[in-house]
């Protein structure tokens, strides 16, 4: 009774195996294909890297039941995951990248939550970043002024918050700057500048993309068609401008979504250059949906993209201030001159 016992749990445990595979499998080919034009497929995409998260479990059964077929379906699927996310898991000075000697610029972006009151916790995130550049979402006027007592004098160049907007953009910046128009649908969410650095001339667009609205189809493919295009007229925007670009905000988009492979078409992630791990940002802390407790640090909606004329040295999560949904990313950045 023992060998026919154990022969029907090997046979069990290899099924399980081929069903993830291919399950796995199905999700990479439709992701290729679709990307995110079905509402469940962009929910799913966004928290892609959890696909593979059964797959140490999957090569230790593969192990045991010594079969080809496991270890071929096992090795499929981490070579997909590498594919997809192994760049994140090498450290940066394994990256051999060559050494550029012109202004260095630290750039922040920090989505600080509109409903917040206390100034200090941000004031002391934005310190410790010791960052040239901050590239505030979600501000509003009462915090804009309570921020302004705090590290004003810190950032004495800063864009306006509009008043028509109920929670706005802003770029505070330790260099001059020159605030550029932007489309008037897009003035609550998108801020551009020039900023004079050490004499160059280079562009800054802080960005809070169309968020996930609802839990709906409708709602959610919606707002994927709206993030979508805010991105493409961005760069439609500044594709043809000489300044060094910057493109850095909460960009509601994780890197297996649509909108990060088309910035990454066209420009550089500085995490993914100089940082290392997922980089997850969003939420800050565990919250709760629908009376279910759901962790931290789930997905990277927070981004900071550069074009060929910046060389990223160094880039990372910031600290959780106590109180924002999302955690600021840091990053930074050696300006290529001769490119």
């Amino acid at each position: 009774m023992e060998e026919p016992r154990s022969s029907c749990l090997r046979r069990i445990t290899l099924g399980a195996i081929l069903l993830y595979g291919i399950a796995v499998l199905g999700w990479t080919i439709v992701y290729r294909i679709v990307g995110d034009g079905f509402w469940v497929l962009a929910i799913v995409n966004a928290f892609a890297v959890y696909l593979f998260a059964p797959l140490p479990l999957m090569a230790l059964l593969g192990i045991l039941v010594r079969h080809r077929t496991a270890w071929i379906v096992t090795s499929v699927v981490a070579l997909l995951f590498l594919g997809l996310f192994g760049g994140d898991l090498m450290p940066p000075i394994l990256v051999d990248r060559p050494e550029v000697s012109g202004p260095s610029l630290t750039v922040m972006t920090y989505n600080v939550l509109f409903h917040r009151s206390n100034a200090t916790p941000i004031a002391t995130s934005v310190t410790r970043a010791d960052a040239d550049i901050v590239a505030f979402q979600e501000l509003t006027r009462p915090l804009v002024q309570r921020l302004e007592q705090e590290i004003g004098n810190l950032y004495p160049h800063r864009t306006p918050v509009h008043d028509e907007c109920r929670f706005d953009v802003a770029i505070w910046s330790r260099y001059p700057l020159q605030v550029e128009s932007v489309y008037e649908d897009t003035l609550c969410h998108v801020r551009s500048v020039i900023v004079d650095l050490d004499g160059q001339a280079v562009r800054i667009v802080d960005v809070h993309a169309q968020p996930f609205n609802g839990i709906n189809r409708e709602s959610i493919e919606r707002s994927f068609y709206l993030r979508e295009r805010q991105i493409d007229r961005i760069l439609d925007t500044t594709r043809d401008q000489p300044e060094p670009l910057i493109i850095l905000g909460d960009l509601n988009t994780a890197p297996t979504h649509q909108v990060y492979r088309t910035l990454s078409a066209h420009l550089s992630d500085a995490f993914r250059v100089a940082g290392w791990g997922l980089g997850h940002t969003y939420p800050a802390t565990g919250e709760h949906f629908w009376g279910t407790r759901y962790p931290s640090r789930l997905a990277r909606l927070d981004h900071i993209f550069t074009s060929e004329q910046w060389q990223a040295t160094a880039a990372w999560v910031g600290d959780w201030d106590g109180s924002s949904d999302h955690l600021p990313v840091i990053a930074e950045l050696r300006l290529d001159q001769d490119n």
